[in-house]
């Protein structure tokens, strides 16, 4: 028999539906990771938007605040540092809750250089001192400096308690006519009726996005499945010509020898040493067929093995097995048969073959076999022993004149 190539070896052992169930799999996973991770990266373009937005209106704020209210923010004796009055606190308070009102500001503070606060419309928290705020460090050292946080409640400037709001806080510098930084503002912008239009822009562009790799893993579903499909009746042809006997149509001389090791593997196992568990062997082979392929040709020949073929396994039970050991000769796997059963399958199987001729192209042709049986016993599991046995005493039955069946206690 011709060996396998190492190609269709890889190929036959290769899984279709399997590999069509892990693509599936990993199709699926990689729809799940493409939508969290694209979901989290959307939030977060529209939440740097929102943020943007908000430290540009603060910092357009804070230089409208600056151009109004300079003069109220730096003593008579230091125009070059911040500093208010006791006096003008409560003036400045009501000019700056009138003006930041309609921009939807809930809370404003004003640091000096030294990180005092010296003004906030929380008053309670005028005059001290904030030294461990990196983003105060941040603005203080010239930067704008913008975070979204949600508040669980927090005083407007109307002095009513607003519950879970979203804000953003911006720190603004605050810089000298030279241009040096001597405080900063921090603005509190109320950004909360954004939330819905966020969570809504996530929701549908992830929706869109889930579509589209919906509709592009379908499609590449369809493809893979068809190949897979294909890649399956490789296999099967493969599997096959690798285990059958393309003239005949029974096992070749390969598979029927695998199947015979496997049945005494099994029986070996079984640990019973009864004579009623036995494999019996059938070697079978046809008698004169060279005057056959000499006299009418080799398609007759061809023909006279399948229709030989044919017969034997109408002979046989679904469990048995079948197959052409070389060339007119061929093997029958009886297995749980003792040899006393086995020589009466045999036969039946020397009279299916002679006693009918058989139809070759319309020619009447008779036609006879002869057969050696033996069998594999718990007591002796010895597969090559038991095929040398079921030879020779085919042979015997050649020499006792052929059409004929002998065992190996004979």
């Amino acid at each position: 028999m011709t060996e396998e190539k190492p190609a269709d070896h890889e190929l036959s052992h290769i899984d279709p539906q399997g590999l069509l169930r892990l693509m599936s799999l990993v199709a699926v996973i990689s729809i799940i990771v493409i939508i969290t991770v694209a979901s989290f990266g959307i939030y977060e373009v529209f939440q740097r938007h929102i943020i943007r937005g908000a430290e540009d209106d603060a910092v357009s704020l804070s230089e409208l605040i600056l151009a109004h209210e300079r003069k109220n923010l730096s003593g008579p004796a230091q125009k070059d540092a911040l500093s208010i009055t006791p006096q003008n606190i409560s003036r400045l308070d009501r000019r700056f809750r009138s003006f930041l009102k309609p921009f939807n500001i809930v809370k404003i503070k004003i640091y000096d250089r030294e990180r005092r606060i010296i003004y906030s419309t929380d008053p309670s928290i005028i005059g001290h001192i904030d030294d461990t705020n990196p983003r105060l460090d941040n603005a203080l050292a010239g930067h704008n400096d913008s975070k979204l946080e949600n508040k669980e409640s927090v005083i407007d400037l109307a002095e009513e308690q607003q519950i879970d709001v979203d804000v953003v806080e911006t720190y603004v510098p605050i810089r000298s006519a030279q241009g040096d930084v001597i405080g900063c503002f921090e603005i509190y912008a109320d950004v909360t009726r954004y939330r819905g239009e966020i969570n809504g822009g996530v929701i549908t562009s992830a929706l869109l996005l889930t579509l589209i790799l919906a509709a592009v893993c379908g499609a590449s579903y369809l493809v893979v499945r068809k190949g897979t499909n294909q890649l399956r009746l490789a296999q099967d042809r493969l599997r096959h010509l690798a285990t059958i006997d393309p003239l005949t149509g029974a096992f070749n001389r390969g598979e029927i020898l695998s199947r015979a090791r496997k049945e005494t593997s099994r029986l070996r196992r079984s640990g019973e040493q009864t004579p009623s568990r036995s494999i019996a062997l059938v070697m079978l082979d046809l008698d004169r067929f060279k005057n056959i392929n000499d006299t009418l040709g080799h398609l007759a020949g061809d023909l006279v093995l399948r229709q030989v073929t044919r017969r034997i396994k109408l002979e046989l039970r679904d469990y048995d097995l079948f197959g052409r050991y070389g060339g007119e000769e061929f093997l029958a796997i009886l297995p749980a048969t003792n040899l006393s059963s086995a020589v009466s399958v045999a036969e039946r199987m020397r009279r299916a073959v002679g006693d009918t001729p058989l139809d070759i192209e319309g020619q009447s042709l008779q036609v006879t076999v002869s057969l050696g049986v033996a069998v594999i016993s718990g007591e002796a599991l010895d597969l090559t022993g038991a095929l040398k046995e079921a030879d020779e005493a085919l042979y015997r039955a050649k020499n006792a004149g052929r059409n004929r069946v002998c065992s190996e206690k004979a």
